[in-house]
Order: C-alpha cells, then structure tokens, then sequence
C-alpha cells in the first residue's frame, strides 16, 4: 500500500481520532435517564448505588431470580460494577455517568484505529477506518444511553483483547497472550454477545503472517474461547431460567432466513447513512417487499464469497476482506439465524459490525487516485459529522426519543403510546388524545392506542365507555396490561369475579411484571382472598422491590393478616 501524505501519518499515530469520538458526543453529558430501560437497570437500582463488599458480592454471586431480574435478567457483573463505581464517583450526578460513555466511545475509537494499524501496518488506512467509526451516527444509541453500557464497556475491552492478541501474533511473548484472554474475559461479562470475538480472533490468525508456530497459534485460539465461556455460560444459563431468550421468529426457517435479510438492508442503508436513524424500524417476520429484503440477500451471497476466496487464496486476505469478514462475525450473533434476539433490528447491534465495514471501506478507497480518495474520504466524514450531531438530541429527552421513533416510522404504535402515556402522566391530555389518536390513524385497532385509549378515558370519569374500550384492547393474547387494568375498571363498577378472572389472567400471560401481581393484590383483597392477595404482593415487592405502592402493599397485607388472626 502506498504512503501518500506520510509525513503527516508518520507523525500522528491514529489513536488521536478518539480525540474526534469525544469531542462529538461531550455534548451528552447534561442528558439525563430515558425510559429506554435506564430507569429500571440504573436509576431505580439501588443495589449499584452504593459500593460495599456487600454490594459487589451480591453482584458477582447472587443467582436469585429477583436479583437477576432487577439486574436486566443478565449475567454481566462488569457492566454492573462500572455502574456502581459511577455512583461512587458521581454520587446521583447523571452527567457524569454520561461522561464515563463519552470516554469509553473515546476509547474504544482509539483502540480500534491502533488495532487497524498493527493488523495492516497503514496508517493511512488506520487513521480514515478510525475516524469512519469514530463519526459514524449509527453509534449515538451506544453512546447516548447509559442502558448500553454493556455494548460500550464490552467494545472496548475486546477490542483491546483483540490488539494484544495481535502483539502476541506478531512478536510471541506469554504476557500479551493472558492478558488478551483476561480481557476477553472481562468483555464478554460486560456483553456477553462480544462471545463472537473467539472468532474475530480466528481471524487474526488466519490473515495475519506471524513467526509463532502453528501450535502455539491454536493454543492461544481454544485459550481464548475458553475464557469467554466462563463468562458467556452463566449468562446463558440466567438469561434460559428468566426467559430471555426468545423463541425463533416466524413459522420457520424461511421466515428466519427472510428476517435476517431484512435486517441485512437495513443495516446496509444505514452503514451509508440512509436515515433516518431511530430507536425501531419496520421489520418483522414474515412477506416483505423485494426491496426490502433482496439487497441484503445479494450482500450476503457476494460477502460471503469473496471470504470463501479469501479462505482458499492466501492473496486475498487483505484489509478489504478482513473488513467483510469482521462484519459477519460481528452480525451473526444478532443477525437471528445463530440467536434469535429480542430486537428485529437496533442500532446498538452494529457497533460492532460496523468497524469491519469501514475498515474495508477504508482500505478500497486507498486504492484509489488520491484526487478521488482525499475529497471523498474528507466528504464522507463531514457527512458522518453532521449526521451525528443531528441525531444526537434525539437522546437527550424521552419524548424527543419517541418524537424521532414516529418521525422515522409512523406506524408504531408503541412509540404513539409512549408520547400518549407522557402527556398523560404532566396532565396533558389533549395532546394524551391528540398522540393517541394519531397512533390510531397509522396502525388501526393496535390494542396498545386502544388500551391507551381505556385509561384516558378512565381518567375522565367515563368508565363505561373505558371497559368498553379495555375490552376491546384485551381481545389480543399480547395485551397484558389490559387485562390488568380491565381487572381495576370492573372492580371499580363492582363486577368482582370478573375483575378476579382478568387479574388472573394478566399474570398467566406475564407474571413478571410488577403491575400485574400488584392488580391481582389489590383485587384478591378486596373479594377477601387475603392469602393470594399476599403472595402477589410480595411478586410485585420481589419484581420491584423501591416502588412506595409495593412497599405499602405489604404492610397492607401484613395488616390484613392480623385482623384474620393469622401469623
């Protein structure tokens, strides 16, 4: 590869575009929590708000349900203990959980553009794939919000694994091989979806030339993804017993397959910044136009067989192929044909994935005439600038979260709902009506806009024309919360059985949420059912242990029991 310009990256060593990653996203700082889960795994977690022996124990080692699920239903106590240091560090200062984000993007770019370097020796290429991932908006979600500490923390402590295990290839020394494994350890403690390092680091071996043997190449390989394992088992086996991991969508393989390939466009518009960028986007199981899902189908079939090439002719392992072949490793574990992952599609999954497209791109784009590759290289990061400053605000409040979700697809009605609940919980409910309404026009009969519709009219008085309205929201097998919230309205108009009965009901269909334990509390005391009333209580305690109203219902509860003259 030529060294255009070399005097300038002789000089600079790429790791300086992680000056880039924090210069763009300090502006986060002054955001606060979103109802993105942050709420539920940092700000209500009192367990992560004081550092303590006891605290970190119970972090590493307690397996219980109620803990892990207070713990986002994962096994990751390095994520979880970078959150208490940050209580430490901050105390109840948001800011700076933000600031810690910021610093380990800022990071994670400089550690990838020196990984770029030490694989391929050109800082050229290292320093434009640096400063590519560096801007690239497809990152803001992993940034913005302190939920996706774990895709942070886990980036970085791979991609560090990732440049000592490089070291070891290139020079030996038995000091860069443990400490590649420790660090892949901890990586995948911190994300456990990082486990597909184990075959990024095949990748190294197989692309890169190194005067170490071939035993000691694979010694260090079967090291390595032993390492990850001890960590990614016990994941495994809270995320099987709290049910996490979902079953495979669609009716089968086929709708697996199509899924995939939609995701595989998507992803595809966006790594070229074919906004706009949100936190969902039209896809699911089942038909889809051509164009929806052909061009990832193409992608695949082309990226699949340039590696094929790659594997049987050594001359082909270049930066390029490299880059392809990282993207894949990379997707497949949130592609849904290896896991079938909750999201159809996210921003956060590429994170990773998308390093290996840029650094390809990169590596082409060197290739070129440097009058073409200078204005296009300097063009494509302005462009990835703007983008990015653009779409960072939208993480700076929930409602402009939501704001942006129904911009992006106007149909998701989970997003209307979510504008709708906010207005209502300030007290505005003509724009509650208005958000609700709207949602209605874009996605007709969703029993979420419909459920909505039920509390709001709830709130005004009019309860038979809410039961109406929750009657029809909780004809959906999904519409939990509406058979709980039915459960409340027929109490309410004194129809108790069947207030029992939904309430019942709510819980078969999802006994881990709180509201659903709390409702049948509420409504199994009222028809003098104290002993049921208890147990649901103490679920609802046991499911969110710092709601006041879970707190009181057992001392209600407790109350109960003793004018019943039991213990």
């Amino acid at each position: 590869m030529t060294t255009r310009g070399a005097t300038l990256w002789e000089r600079v060593h790429p790791a300086w575009v992680g000056l880039v990653g924090l210069a763009l996203y300090l502006r986060t700082i002054p955001y606060g929590f979103v109802l993105r889960d942050d709420p539920w795994l940092i700000r209500d977690n009192r367990l992560l708000h004081e550092l303590s022996l006891a605290s970190v124990w119970r972090v590493l080692t307690d397996f219980s349900w109620e803990q892990r699920y207070r713990l986002g239903a994962e096994y990751l106590p390095v994520r979880d203990l970078s959150v208490m240091l940050d209580y430490a560090l901050y105390g109840e200062w948001v800011g700076g959980q933000h600031l810690t984000q910021v610093m380990l993007y800022a990071a994670t770019c400089a550690v990838l553009a020196s990984l770029a370097l030490a694989l391929f020796g050109s800082r050229p290429v290292a320093w434009l794939a640096g400063l590519l991932f560096a801007t690239h908006p497809i990152h803001v979600e992993v940034v913005a919000w302190l939920s996706e500490r774990k895709g942070a923390l886990g980036a970085l402590l791979l991609s560090s694994s990732l440049l000592l295990a490089t070291g070891y290839l290139r020079r030996g020394g038995f000091g860069r091989a443990l400490g590649a494994c420790l660090l892949f350890l901890l990586a995948v403690a911190a994300k456990a979806l990082v486990i597909a390092g184990a075959a990024a680091l095949l990748l190294l071996v197989l692309w890169l030339d190194s005067p170490i043997t071939r035993r000691d190449k694979w010694l260090l390989v079967i090291a390595y993804a032993a390492s990850g394992l001890l960590a990614f088992l016990p994941n495994v086996w809270v995320s099987r017993s709290l049910g996490v991991i979902v079953p495979y969508h669609g009716e089968g393989f086929a709708d697996t397959l199509l899924l995939f390939f939609q995701a595989h466009t998507q992803y595809l518009r966006l790594m070229a910044y074919g906004g706009p960028y949100a936190i969902d986007y039209p896809i699911g199981p089942g038909a889809a136009g051509l164009g929806r899902w052909l061009p990832g189908a193409l992608a695949t079939v082309l990226g699949l067989a340039a590696l094929l090439w790659a594997l049987l002719d050594r001359s082909k392992r270049t930066a390029i192929t490299f880059g392809i072949a990282w993207w894949f490793v990379f997707l497949a574990p949130v592609s849904h044909l290896l896991v079938p992952v909750q999201n159809y599609a996210a921003d956060r999954y590429l994170f990773l994935p998308s390093f290996g497209m840029l650094l390809a791109f990169a590596a082409w784009l060197m290739k070129l005439p440097r009058t073409v590759s200078l204005p296009l290289g300097i063009t494509t990061v302005l462009v990835a600038c703007a983008w990015t400053l653009a779409q960072t605000p939208v993480w700076s409040s929930t409602e402009l979260l939501f704001e942006n979700a129904v911009r992006a697809d106007p149909s998701n009605a989970g997003a209307w709902d979510q504008l709708a609940s906010l207005a209502s919980d300030r007290g505005d409910l003509e724009r509650a009506w208005a958000y609700t309404g709207l949602g209605l026009e874009h996605s007709p009969g969703d029993w979420r806009l419909i459920h909505r519709q039920g509390l709001l009219l709830a709130s005004e008085g009019k309860l038979d024309s809410a039961i109406e309205a929750m009657e029809r929201a909780a004809s959906a097998p999904e519409a939990h919360k509406a058979y709980a919230n039915l459960a409340l309205l027929y109490l309410k108009r004194g129809r108790r059985d069947e207030a029992l009965r939904m309430a019942e009901e709510a819980v078969r269909l999802q006994p881990d949420t709180a509201h659903n334990q709390r409702v049948l509390g509420i409504v199994s005391l009222e028809l003098g059912r104290t002993e049921q009333a208890c147990h649901a209580f103490q679920r609802a305690f046991a499911l969110d242990p710092y709601d006041a109203s879970n707190v009181s219902n057992l001392h209600l509860c407790a109350s109960q029991r003793a004018k019943d003259g039991k213990p």
